[in-house]
């Protein structure tokens, strides 16, 4: 059975229905509880508020967005995309039975810089 983790708020930008099993995730292993805590906590009372950046395998080694990647990610994947922004959300999907997550598929570096600036949340906020 299809469960979709979509995001609750809403942009002019287009934003796909990616399966989770189609996305590569660097786990960011954040070892800050406090983080973690206010995570899932946003994540059960509000939902997921903005959705998970991802490009294309083939977009991250034929266009600039690697330089956008400062973590260290792997070089070659099996999966079609790559979560650029948003692994703790995938983590949570992944964790709590969703099989898709709502996404903005980027094509650019320029695309990235865009989407990020307007999804970018203080943990605060969260």
């Amino acid at each position: 059975m299809k469960q979709v983790l979509k995001c609750s708020q809403k942009y002019p930008l287009k934003t796909v229905i990616l399966p989770l099993d189609d996305i590569n995730s660097v786990n960011d292993d954040i070892q800050d509880r406090a983080f973690n805590e206010t995570l899932q906590k946003s994540l059960q009372s509000k939902g997921m508020l903005n959705p998970i950046l991802v490009c294309t395998d083939k977009d991250f080694k034929q266009t600039d967005i690697a330089r956008f990647e400062r973590r260290k990610v792997p070089e070659d994947i099996k999966e079609k995309y790559r979560c650029l922004i948003g692994n703790n959300r995938y983590k949570y999907a992944l964790d709590n039975g969703y099989t898709h997550i709502e996404c903005f598929l980027v094509k650019t570096f320029e695309d990235v810089k865009k989407a990020h600036l307007k999804t970018q949340i203080s943990p605060r906020k969260m």
